[in-house]
């Protein structure tokens, strides 16, 4: 029988794909490094490979694992596909029409004649990182209504020596801490159902080998695009064949495509290094993110921030709000966000959400005493919205209850003292764009801080769920502000980190990351996200000395350390500083201004530390000539000194100067007999001699940080 066969290359990767017979679904051979040109032994190796063995105890013909894995055709994973017509066709057979491709694209058609389904998939593999974009498209050609149960954005295959699983696991304030699992006979299952990306779970994993690490091991990382209710899994089959798939989570009934109706999952990304581990696939996540998915603003240099909320929260009073302003800017900040507490009876979260208009007892005069005093200072301004949400004690749900997601049959839960709003109705999204449009223009707003504190509960019209409407309808309002105020920056929070995937990121641009800014905390929430984001994009704010969400008592050169890892700013009340403090955190924020311009491009080295409570990575230029790297102690450490910090991705010929750039060698030299002579004086080292040997760290107490700078010469 003729095999068919589709080649995808990028710079660095090979996706190669066969079929047996014209009608077959294609099935992945090959996905990673890049092969050499195929000749007719290498075809004949190919073809080989489609000839399955056939155990006993299984259906009389061997079933290949497809990119579109069907249970009608008796493959043990979960099918690609699951639905029916009202309850008819409850399975389905689709074959391939035709495929077509360019060399970096594949688009396969494939059709259920006796159902009229159609499935296009669509896989694009990006020249410059061999990160694959794969996707999935439904169309219903049938004239009755078709209920979809599950469509999966992606069926991946996983080589053999896979056996591990890295996933970002939290919850509020502490959220993207990473957790291995093995994998094991049957399935591992991550799912939400929250309607967003949830601070438990995040759509994305790292796979590989037993025992990979930051910087070996062959690992592939896959990232689902979506930022409501998600499925992932990974699973292992009696016969040892594994596979990883992801898409939407759906509510029961909630889809159901009309004649001619067509659903396109969210895309899922793919990437795999055979070798460099952890880093050598966030490496390539990070520049695909930067160029293909984020707003072109995140390419600029990214201000620094002061925002209200802990030195206010919603104490609005403009003379207070002014002093604050002028607090921020002494301390360098360049945008100050106005948060929380500035539209009507909104002095605590019992009230007032929906209203988006300014509360005139508070602001007579407007905002516009506030927006001319940040500007006077030659600062950008931003607002606090949470567009897609309701308090009961609000001026628009009294005059539209029906506009809340709900149930007829239950009463929907509050969370936070607020509901949900149905943005896919037609009215409710004119109504908040027209008044987020109308605040933007009255005062030129620079920037949104745009919310989400709850989760979905019984988010329906009424009658059925709109769950995944309700996330196509966030995208699209933030789409159209984007694109009528190209100027306009907004970043997703979400109580923190529970919208913070790539699909908001393709709107926004930069995530509150947690709403916990404790510096311990922060490191393992700023590291987790790194896995799939790049730093540019996080916010990183020094906070209180004593951190509101934990109690814990910080140092100020750990806060600033820390924050310095993310696009900087402050979450503090600046005029409650004294001189000291002020001096440490301007020469911090000159620190991150006279570097922000590189490391906004900047290749993210995670270091694996065998030093417990010891974390340890760095940030390189492009060019490798300059460089941070960051070591903190989040607790007290067994040993007593933390040993020695090997460095990443410099280049072996070039000289490069060694300094500590943080403010706090006094500090560290209370705790030590004796400080290392390159801690105090630098130090001049060959990149190779850095890139082996290292650097012996100073004695570190607990909550300590170090900023060491690495220039060339």
């Amino acid at each position: 029988m003729t095999v068919s066969l589709w080649r995808l290359d990028s710079i660095d990767t090979t996706l190669l794909l066969t079929a047996e017979g014209e009608s077959d679904v294609p099935s992945i051979v090959w996905f990673g490094d890049r092969l050499p040109d195929i000749d007719d032994k290498v075809l004949d190796a190919v073809t080989a490979m489609t000839d399955l063995p056939l155990p006993m105890a299984k259906l009389d013909e061997s079933i290949a694992l497809s990119l579109f894995p069907q249970r009608s055709t008796g493959m043990d994973c979960t099918p690609a596909l699951r639905g029916h017509f009202d309850g008819n066709f409850f399975d389905h057979r689709v074959r391939r029409i035709k495929a077509r491709g360019d060399g970096l694209n594949l688009c396969i058609e494939l059709r259920d004649e006796a159902a009229r389904l159609e499935v296009v998939l669509m896989l694009s593999l990006h020249q410059a990182t061999g990160v694959l974009s794969f996707t999935t498209t439904l169309t219903n050609h049938a004239n009755d209504d078709y209920t979809v149960d599950w469509l999966a954005s992606a069926t991946m295959p996983l080589p053999g020596s896979y056996r591990e699983c890295l996933h970002l696991h939290g919850r509020w304030g502490l959220e993207f801490q990473a957790h291995r699992s093995a994998i094991a006979p049957g399935s591992l299952t991550l799912q939400s159902h929250r309607g967003r990306t949830s601070h438990e779970r995040y759509p994305g994993l790292m796979i590989g080998e037993c025992g990979f690490n930051e910087n070996s091991g062959d690992v592939m990382a896959a990232n689902l695009a979506w930022s409501g209710s998600h499925a992932s899994s990974v699973e292992l089959m009696s016969d040892g064949r594994m596979c990883y798939q992801s898409g939407v989570s759906l509510d029961p009934g909630e889809l159901r495509l009309a004649a001619g109706e067509t659903f396109t999952a969210p895309n899922c990304y793919f990437k795999r290094q055979t070798v460099g581990g952890l880093n050598a696939v966030s490496q390539q996540m990070h520049h695909y993110m930067r160029h293909e998915v984020l707003p072109s603003w995140t390419r600029t240099e990214r201000p620094v921030h002061a925002n209200s909320w802990e030195a206010l929260y919603f104490n609005h009073d403009i003379e207070t709000l002014k002093l604050l302003i002028d607090a921020a800017a002494e301390v360098g900040a360049e945008r100050f966000i106005l948060d929380d507490g500035w539209f009507p009876a909104r002095r605590s979260d019992n009230a007032g959400l929906g209203d988006w208009t300014v509360d005139g007892s508070v602001y007579p005069e407007g905002l516009y005493p506030v927006v001319e005093h940040v500007r006077s200072h030659g600062m950008q301004f931003g607002l606090w919205f949470e567009p897609e949400m309701v308090n009961p004690d609000s001026e628009l749900y009294r005059s539209h209850p029906d506009w809340a997601l709900h149930l007829q049959s239950h009463e929907t839960p509050l969370a936070r003292n607020q509901l949900v709003l149905n943005i896919d109705m037609p009215e409710v999204f004119d109504y908040l764009y027209q008044h987020i449009a109308a605040l933007v223009e009255e005062y030129k707003i620079d920037y949104i801080k745009w919310d989400h504190n709850r989760d979905l509960i019984l988010a329906g019209d009424g009658k059925r769920s709109v769950m995944h409407r309700q996330t196509m309808a966030c995208y699209r309002l933030m789409q159209k502000l984007g694109e009528n105020y190209q100027k306009l920056e907004i970043e997703s929070c979400s109580s923190g980190g529970a919208r913070a995937d790539w699909g908001v990121l393709r709107h926004t641009g930069r995530v509150w990351t947690s709403d916990s800014i404790d510096a311990i905390d922060r490191v393992k929430i700023q590291r987790g996200y790194s896995y799939f984001n790049p730093p540019e994009i996080m916010g990183a704010h020094v906070g209180h000395a004593k951190a509101h969400l934990t109690g814990r008592e910080i140092n100020i050169h750990t806060r600033a350390i820390v924050a310095l890892q993310g696009q900087y700013g402050y979450e503090i009340d600046a005029r409650k500083l004294d001189a000291e403090e002020k001096q440490i955190l301007s020469e911090y924020v000159s620190l991150y201004k006279n570097n922000r311009g590189w490391l906004s491009g900047s290749t993210t080295w995670r270091l694996d530390s065998a030093v417990d409570c010891l974390t340890c990575g760095g940030l390189v230029s492009d060019d490798k000539k300059s460089s941070w790297w960051f070591a903190v102690a989040e607790a007290s450490l067994a040993q007593t000194v933390p040993g020695t910090m090997v460095l990443y991705g410099l280049d072996k010929e070039t000289d490069y100067r060694v300094r500590i750039a943080s403010r706090n060698l006094e500090e560290l030299q209370k705790f030590s007999k004796k400080i290392p002579a390159w801690v105090i004086d630098g130090i001049t080292a060959r990149g190779a001699f850095l890139m082996t040997v290292g650097l012996v760290l100073p004695v570190m107490p607990a909550q300590s940080a170090l900023l060491i700078e690495v220039k060339s010469v």
